[in-house]
């Protein structure tokens, strides 16, 4: 069944040093695994990616420094990375504010598609959304910024990008027998279509949908002039898409 996540409501475990960990998947989801991180000034957490999966980080909010293998990179609010798998990490907040970082495992190492699929084999990449090419795709009334998959970190474990909606944009129902699916609000509201009910969601809060749950979504406030956007995953990144 889908799920709707909000952030505050998690169950926190302390990681590293001045963090704690939120986890935001449950059992039903195969193919990615999803924390959120909590960081205070100079706060920091590390780790080593599975082999099999792919490890991607979205700053949230705040500003953070990543570093693997001897690389290390800024990622101020909005970054994504993206992290070979076998590598070690290391994220700091650098800023003197609390900051939030979103990790997605795909696939998880408990997942039987794991190492199944090629995945990102560039050590480590960052992408600020302030840089990254937008595709306009004016007949459904939406942006997109690819982070993962084809188009970016290149990747068949996942795709990854953040969607600008227009106010007037609606996309019906849907699923992917194929693909898991998660939204994470950015900003604006939207309302998505969650186990056959409405539910309005904002920056803080996220959906998750298993393979074959039928979901759709469109801007919650049509009336407005705002634009919404959300970071959007599917996994694996090839998927099919049947309406209705």
């Amino acid at each position: 069944m889908g799920q709707v996540v909000e952030f505050t409501k998690l169950n926190y475990e302390a990681v590293g040093v001045a963090a704690k960990r939120g986890t935001f998947t449950s059992s039903e989801t195969t193919q990615m695994m999803c924390d959120i991180y909590h960081l205070e000034p100079g706060g920091h957490f590390e780790g080593q990616v599975p082999v099999g999966s792919d490890q991607y980080f979205y700053s949230f909010s705040g500003a953070v420094e990543i570093s693997s293998l001897g690389n290390s990179q800024a990622m101020p609010q909005d970054t994504f990375s993206a992290v070979q798998e076998g590598n070690s990490y290391t994220i700091t907040n650098t800023s003197s504010h609390g900051a939030e970082v979103i990790s997605v495992l795909a696939p998880p190492p408990s997942s039987p598609d794991s190492g199944k699929l090629p995945g990102f084999s560039d050590g480590l990449k960052v992408s600020k959304r302030a840089t990254q090419p937008v595709l306009e795709v004016p007949e459904q009334k939406k942006k997109r910024i690819y982070f993962a998959g084809k188009e970016s970190a290149k990747t068949e474990r996942a795709h990854a990008m953040i969607v600008v909606y227009e106010p007037e944009t609606v996309t019906g129902m849907h699923m992917h027998p194929n693909a898991e699916s998660m939204f994470i609000m950015l900003s604006g509201k939207n309302k998505f279509t969650v186990n056959g009910q409405d539910v309005v969601i904002g920056r803080g809060q996220a959906t998750i949908f298993p393979m074959t749950d039928r979901h759709g979504l469109c801007v919650a406030d049509s009336n407005g002039n705002e634009s919404v956007s959300f970071l959007e995953f599917h996994l694996p990144g090839a998927f099919t898409t049947v309406r209705g």
